[in-house]
């Protein structure tokens, strides 16, 4: 018995086969551009948040001048020949000056100390548009007493696409900046809602 195959179902299988093919490609063209060049790891300040109408606090604010910042742990060094990373001394840096920038870091001993531990970085090894995720552990403390006054994990993602840099390790490095800016900014207005009247933070 003759089977007969209409013009149709050839065509038809022959797109898929060229799709998948194009998509393998463009999964290889990314592979190229991230592995071109050499990873650096983020900058202080593309991670400083600048202040804005909704962080604004005044010298009555239970954060005014009174935040400093303890242990900060989980970054690690980029290797040039692989990806972009987040230093322990950057994100400190990082989350100083933006406490500062927002009148919370204390000038000396504070009020409350503030511990952060960069539980992950999560990165994609190659893609067009880079989406980064920073997982941070923070814990706020009352200085005096050293008891735990908030507990807190927050995930911010953030994504880095062509308009933003052509190299891939580029890219990564402006994703893994904007995570840890955008993560910073989260617990700074959770920092402002803990010290509202009643809450954690209040006096």
């Amino acid at each position: 018995m003759k089977t007969i195959i209409g013009e149709g179902s050839l065509g038809e299988a022959g797109m898929r086969v060229k799709t998948a093919g194009i998509r393998t490609w463009l999964v290889l063209l990314a592979a190229l551009l991230a592995a071109s060049g050499c990873a650096s790891e983020a900058r202080i300040g593309a991670m400083i948040v600048p202040e804005s109408p909704d962080t604004i606090i005044g010298k009555s604010s239970p954060l005014y001048s009174a935040i400093e910042v303890g242990a900060v742990t989980g970054g690690s060094a980029t290797n040039p020949l692989w990806q972009s990373t987040v230093t322990n001394d950057n994100f400190r840096a990082a989350l100083e000056q933006s406490l500062a920038l927002h009148a919370m870091k204390a000038p000396d001993r504070g009020r409350y100390l503030i511990n952060a531990e960069l539980v992950s970085l999560d990165r994609p090894f190659a893609a067009f548009d880079m989406t980064v995720t920073a997982k941070v552990h923070y814990t706020v403390l009352a200085a005096a007493s050293r008891t735990v006054r908030l507990d807190t994990i927050m995930e911010t993602p953030f994504t880095a696409d062509f308009s933003d840099a052509f190299l891939g390790v580029e890219r990564l490095r402006i994703a893994n900046e904007g995570a840890m800016r955008e993560n910073i900014d989260a617990i700074i207005k959770r920092l402002i809602d803990a010290a509202q009247p009643g809450q954690k933070l209040s006096l």
